[in-house]
């Protein structure tokens, strides 16, 4: 949930602002005085998230923009951003398949020319996923997209 929320926060122009007690996910452990540790640029990698499923299909000419894996209680999760010049359809129709047969009855898509967003957990109900992006405005052609991936 933590990736998720920091994934939104990736895309948007709000100045960071720290992490608050309505995002924590989980009890804080003591002392480190209730501020949840989120992921930095900085401690962020610009290869693949080592904890992303290998069969995860990205575009060709993908830019990645922020990659990070990590591990709380047993449970892996891994975000991902970059970017893609292919077109909003192509990139629509590769996750629209890829995930097809993977999730289960309760995920959601909203696919359009604009926006691409597919949420949901795998059939087995082990995985969750989240995919959302969209056309940047700032960079005319440039798809930027938000991956968030965890172990339920």
């Amino acid at each position: 949930m933590m990736l998720s929320m920091l994934a939104v926060n990736a895309c948007s122009n709000q100045p960071d602002v720290p992490a608050t007690d309505s995002m924590q996910t989980s009890a804080p452990s003591a002392g480190n005085n209730g501020v949840t540790a989120q992921p930095d640029a900085s401690a962020a990698s610009q290869e693949l998230p080592e904890n992303l499923p290998e069969d995860f299909p990205l575009p060709e000419d993908v830019q990645i923009k922020l990659s990070h894996s990590e591990e709380n209680e047993g449970k892996k999760t891994a975000l991902l951003i970059f970017t893609t010049t292919q077109s909003m359809d192509t990139v629509s129709k590769l996750y629209q398949d890829y995930f097809s047969s993977r999730l289960g009855s309760d995920s959601a898509q909203t696919l359009d020319d604009k926006n691409l967003i597919i949420q949901g957990t795998t059939k087995d109900n082990k995985q969750s996923w989240s995919i959302i992006g969209g056309s940047l405005a700032s960079q005319e052609g440039t798809v930027e997209l938000n991956v968030t991936w965890a172990e339920l």
